[in-house]
């Protein structure tokens, strides 16, 4: 069950910027506050690299002289200072001061302007990432979850969209900051003295060699260890998904285990990813210290015969330059290993919210009834529930046909039973009606209309649909009850409730209609859960009512009551009932069974026992594994349904 933890998926050996490009969409929608980071990143970058460094220097050159000179009180002092481009200015000790302050006041307005929007930046960008994702969710096909597990899926949504929002805005930020910081630092370098400049950049061509030949492999290890966390997410959900049947089947100590070698294995591959850095960070490291010494050791035989005053600032000053050039060049380090960590997230985000929707209506369909997030309900036309498939087939997989040239005319009104083995197409059958998926070939038509014509949002806005596992949210009972009807009262949800019987047990709770209902239904049974859905599909009043295996978890007590109250809901409704008790269906107006993808009997109860065919052998396979009191019962219970309808 753990394998798919260990698999390699192909990966690209170098950077996407494809990727980063349509990233980038998304941070210039932010461009005013990006434009405002941008200039107190100049601002900050100047101050640390350029005008601090020769601040200090001016100080020490003064100090100096001043010593040299005699001079008594520090008021006296009168320090030249050249800032970049060969700006000059005499600041007398007080004035100094002054602007040192100012300055430092400035930088931290400036260091809280630029964090504060930065995180609205990473904020934003991860919100609209999200809603982008989300929405492409909606969008998209069962035919698409089929394929993709929800873990993956969470963390796609969760973890990725965090990790790219922070990604944008600090990451960018500080790649643009480090470019700043070495741009002041060379100009501020060369408007000093040239030849200690040339010292200091000697090292450089090794810098440029030494990282892009890490880039590589710094890609593939994080992206590894990417994909091992995001299937780690997978195996989560479905061991959390699946822990009652761990639990029964006493397997605790095989999920543990696996566990235990799928997060191994993720430790392995990010500590193999983290290691490249141990070999960037020391080299830079020591190359810094290596550029530090040659310009103590030039300084100390006065290369360049400066003065004394100007030698001891000059050497201090350039010490300071080369750690402004090589911690931006170890912070650029640090960030493309975060980019190159981030781009597997990235692809995959993309890759979901670029994935394509392969079931969408038609321009002219989306002119007319609108889409499924942004419907034109008023456009909406109402479905009586005649319903035909017209030569329909459909395969899941390429060359693996599910259903074969169906052809099935269900006049409004009628209620419609299915049944037959697992896997004969029955669901399929009704997925394909509610557009769920689409044939491969032929046509569906409601209302004499091929349902591509009709709109998504119109088609599923007819159908009420109850499943076999129908799922409760967190929520009260009404939140859960009106889900498919938001405009409904109380009132409205109790009557529901009272036809399909649910309503005593949600009184009998503390909080009644208003009891909270975690996610997935908390100690509700699953009968109790189906009764719930079957209420959420009465209030909607549908054209057309599906019910897939909808009384399989209910008691038979409940059941006959809900078959009772089935009768009067379906009247007048075009109903469609898959069925595995098949003494659910004896009141159907029809009955067809499915074998293998098509249809092979078509008839009402009574017709269909008469034919010694697949139906009377499903029947009395059924009957004969009952007991002779539940035999009687089954018996009691067709009759009085015979009863009540020919009195209908």
């Amino acid at each position: 069950m753990a394998d798919f933890a260990f698999k390699e998926e192909k990966l690209p050996s170098k950077l996407n910027f494809k990727v980063w490009l349509k990233i980038g969409k998304y941070a210039l929608k932010q461009y005013k506050l990006l434009i405002l980071c941008l200039i107190m990143t100049l601002f900050v970058s100047f101050y640390d690299s350029s005008f601090i460094p020769l601040m200090n220097a001016s100080a020490i050159k003064a100090s100096e002289l001043m010593n040299g000179n005699n001079t008594t009180s520090i008021f006296d002092l009168v320090i030249e200072t050249t800032f970049i481009f060969n700006i000059k200015a005499s600041l007398t000790y007080l004035q100094y001061m002054i602007l040192f302050i100012v300055m430092i006041l400035v930088r931290s307005v400036a260091i809280f302007v630029l964090f504060y929007f930065q995180n609205i930046i990473s904020m934003r960008i991860m919100v609209d990432l999200r809603r982008d994702s989300f929405r492409k969710l909606q969008e998209l096909p069962f035919s698409y979850f089929d394929k993709n597990s929800s873990g993956w899926l969470i963390a796609r949504m969760q973890n990725d969209t965090s990790s790219i929002g922070d990604l944008i805005s600090w990451d960018v930020n500080a790649i643009i900051w480090a470019l700043f910081d070495l741009t002041f630092t060379f100009i501020t370098m060369f408007s000093i003295n040239w030849l200690y400049s040339l010292v200091v950049l000697a090292s450089l061509p090794i810098v440029i060699i030494v990282v892009p030949l890490f880039e590589k492999e710094v890609l593939l290890r994080h992206r590894k260890a990417r994909n091992a966390y995001s299937y780690y997410v997978g195996y989560l959900a479905e061991t959390i998904d699946g822990a009652k049947t761990i639990k029964t089947l006493s397997s605790i100590d095989t999920v543990k285990k696996e566990a235990d070698e799928i997060t191994t294995d993720i430790k392995k591959k990010r500590f193999r990813a983290h290691m490249i850095n141990g070999y960037v960070q020391p080299i830079l490291s020591t190359l810094s210290s290596l550029t530090i010494a040659l310009i103590i050791f030039l300084g100390l035989k006065n290369v360049g015969s400066l003065g004394k005053a100007s030698l001891v600032s000059t050497i201090i000053l350039f010490v300071g330059f080369v750690s402004s050039i090589y911690n931006p060049l170890q912070n650029l380090s640090e960030v493309f290993s975060e980019i190159m960590a981030g781009q597997a997230g990235a692809e995959k985000l993309m890759q979901l919210i670029e994935e394509k929707v392969t079931i969408v209506d038609t321009p002219e369909v989306i002119a007319k009834y609108g889409t499924i997030l942004n419907p034109k309900k008023e456009n909406y036309i109402n479905l009586d529930g005649d319903i035909e498939f017209s030569h329909v087939s459909f395969s899941y997989n390429e060359g693996v046909e599910i259903i074969h040239d169906l052809n099935l005319k269900i006049d409004k009104g009628t209620s419609l039973a299915i049944v037959g083995e697992t896997g004969s197409g029955k669901t399929t059958t009704v997925n394909l009606l509610c557009r769920f998926y689409e044939p491969s070939k032929g046509h569906v038509y409601i209302n004499n209309i091929d349902y591509k014509d009709i709109g998504l949002g119109c088609l599923r806005s007819s159908i009420g649909y109850v499943q076999q596992n129908p799922y409760v949210f967190s929520g009260t009972f009404l939140d859960n009850i009106i889900y498919g009807r938001l405009d409904a009262t109380l009132e409205d949800a109790r009557n529901a409730c009272k036809i399909v019987g649910i309503d005593e047990y949600i009184m009998s709770t503390p909080n009644g209609y208003n009891t909270y209902l975690p996610t997935g239904g908390g100690s509700l049974s699953q009968g109790q859960k189906q009764l719930i859905s079957f209420a959420r599909a009465i209030l909607k009043n549908p054209a057309i009512l599906i019910l897939d295996e909808a009384t399989s978890n209910i008691d038979p007590l409940t059941e006959v009551k809900l078959q009772e109250a089935l009768m009067n809901i379906t009247k007048g409704r075009t109903s469609i009932v898959i069925a595995h008790r098949l003494s659910t269906i004896v009141s159907s107006d029809r009955i067809i069974v499915f074998d293998k993808g098509k249809i092979v009997e078509d008839g009402n109860h009574e017709t269909l026992l008469s034919r010694n065919g697949i139906y009377k052998k499903l029947y009395n396979d059924q009957f004969a594994s009952l007991s002779i009191d539940e035999q009687f019962e089954v018996s009691k219970k067709e009759e009085q349904i015979k009863q009540k309808l020919s009195k209908c």
